[in-house]
């Protein structure tokens, strides 16, 4: 007699390390097959919030689940009516999931799933790069394994970010010598050069980039990076405005929607249009890639009225 099929968990609790609990709620999402995510953040939002969004009908009228996601939710974690409205589980047709940093009580015991993420081993460590560069199309190799704990600190989330820098290496030749760089053993990583730009931050990316540069770090591997990195927020440009998100780790893209906020979609499409012909100098020869860095950082300043 085959085993009984486990019912997809609909009440979930995760906290602990950030992108572990992200990790197990998008899988136990994914398991819910077609859903309508409601988001709240459990810093701004009230337990009468989390209860009208359990409560509210599909907007659509389909026939899919609604997943009612609580970020940053430890200051719910004790409302007596949150807890004692939750205490059968969610209503039929909708999933609920908290995660923050430390959540216990009954709100936890409460729950279908109840994990907390300790900060991992390095064995556990190990299988979850592997796990995520399966996920990522990349062929494992050892030592890259290796460099990847090496890079990361101990940190999942930064091991995350190291395997998505060499992802965007996918289908290219990366020479062996040149994977130490690229995980930035010694060299600066260039995502506060990136951040600056997505924040709009000039001054802030000037001199992160003048860093990198004094620090030996390749203008054209920056100009690569710079040209994903504005893709991306168009992306996230575009999800504002009711595009659906690339598939991709939730964190980051959050992040990506915080920052495509400092834009709007035709200047993101300007300034992609621009690199392009800078790009395009740089291989006619006609500018270096250091001046077309600086330049391209100079045009984020606003225009004065």
């Amino acid at each position: 007699m085959a085993p009984e099929a486990r019912k997809p968990v609909r009440f979930g609790v995760y906290s602990g390390d950030p992108f572990l609990a992200e990790r197990a709620m998008q899988r136990r999402l994914a398991e819910l097959g077609e859903v309508e995510p409601v988001l709240l953040w459990g810093d701004e939002a009230t337990a009468t919030d989390v209860l009208e969004a359990l409560g509210t009908s599909l907007l659509f009228g389909g026939r899919g689940m609604r997943a009612v996601v609580v970020r940053r939710a430890d200051p719910l974690a004790g409302d007596q009516r949150l807890i004692a409205a939750l205490r059968g589980g969610p209503p039929e047709g909708v999933a609920v999931f908290f995660l923050g940093e430390e959540i216990k009580g009954p709100l936890a015991t409460a729950a279908d799933e109840f994990i907390h993420f300790k900060r991992p081993t390095k064995a556990e460590l190990r299988e979850l790069a592997v796990e995520l560069m399966r996920e990522a199309g990349l062929r494992i190799h050892g030592f890259v394994v290796d460099m990847l704990l090496e890079a990361c600190g101990g940190d999942p989330m930064r091991l995350a970010r190291e395997v998505e820098k060499l992802a965007l290496w996918k289908g290219g030749k990366l020479r062996r010598e040149a994977i130490p760089e690229l995980f930035y053993f010694a060299e600066p990583a260039p995502f506060g050069f990136l951040e600056g730009i997505g924040w709009r931050d000039v001054l802030g990316a000037m001199r992160e980039l003048t860093q990198l540069l004094k620090r030996g770090w390749d203008p054209n591997r920056i100009f690569f990076l710079l040209v994903s990195q504005v893709r991306a927020l168009i992306l996230a440009r575009a999800a504002l405005e009711g595009e659906p998100l690339p598939g991709g780790p939730d964190w980051l893209w959050r992040r990506r929607l915080q920052q495509a906020r400092n834009f709007t979609k035709k200047e993101l499409l300007e300034l992609l249009s621009s690199l392009q012909e800078l790009d395009l100098k740089i291989k006619q020869g006609q500018m270096d890639p250091v001046s077309a860095l600086y330049l391209f950082t100079l045009r984020l300043a606003p225009v004065p009225p």
